[in-house]
């Protein structure tokens, strides 16, 4: 009989196991683009968190941790300050699958329109979009970050960031996007302190962005910066002068 019973109770453990599961998921890391020194993300330029993007291009590096084949998934574009900034046009002008990452070679992705805007005042990013939450990116998240980023933009007192315009432009690619695979992504310009993000739920499971990872436009490229942090070592505060004329500051 005791035999029986633990055997009843390993079965049920196991089954409440089973169905009590979260889906796997898989991260979305957004870079500067196909080629650039942190296309594959993990280059933090605020608190330990974010990537800068290209001026005119980006990309979405799916991480090897909990690896998702996607055929379907969005590129979400978070504004800062509508009006002022809204877009009136899809800033995407074409995209390209690298399979794997590294490869050279690519083949297109289909680029769909632009929603429409979503208008994020508080609470979380995706649950404002009313997907599936795999991370969770607050409204005052994107916000501190944009206050720390771009002073000289937006200001608490003289320019608050009240709102948040959020995008979405879906990706489709007849061959699957998995992991340590890159897609290029091209656009036109962005508004200064927009964030990306990527987004997929095969499956019901989810594939996204976490903050840490995620790509904001107006900070200068990588390599900028790389040659900035040389400068400032070598030169003390000569070296900084040189770094915000080549930035643009």
């Amino acid at each position: 009989m005791a035999r029986i019973t633990t055997a009843a109770i390993s079965l049920l453990a196991v089954t409440l196991l089973v169905i009590g599961a979260a889906p796997a998921s898989a991260s979305i890391f957004v870079g500067p683009g196909f080629g650039t020194a942190c296309a594959e993300g993990s280059c933090p330029i605020y608190n330990g968190s974010l990537n800068a993007i290209g001026s005119n291009s980006l990309d979405l590096y799916q991480s090897s941790t909990g690896p998702v084949a996607l055929n379907a998934l969005m590129l979400i574009l978070a504004v800062p300050n509508n009006p002022t900034n809204a877009l009136a046009t899809n800033p995407v002008t074409s995209a390209q699958l690298h399979v794997p990452g590294t490869n050279p070679s690519s083949t297109p992705v289909t680029v769909g329109g632009l929603s429409g805007e979503t208008l994020m005042t508080h609470g979380d990013l995706y649950g404002n979009l009313n997907l599936l939450d795999g991370e969770l990116i607050g409204f005052t998240q994107l916000q501190g970050a944009d206050y720390a980023l771009f002073p000289a933009v937006y200001d608490p007192t003289t320019n608050p960031i009240a709102n948040f315009s959020l995008y979405t432009i879906n990706l489709t690619t007849a061959v699957s996007f998995a992991d340590l695979d890159l897609i290029n992504i091209d656009f036109t310009a962005l508004p200064v302190g927009t964030f990306a993000f990527g987004y997929g739920t095969p499956s019901l499971t989810v594939t996204d962005t976490p903050f840490a990872q995620a790509g904001v436009a107006g900070v200068p490229e990588p390599s900028s910066l790389a040659l900035c942090g040389s400068a400032l070592f070598g030169v003390g505060l000569l070296g900084l002068g040189w770094c915000r004329r080549r930035a643009g500051g």
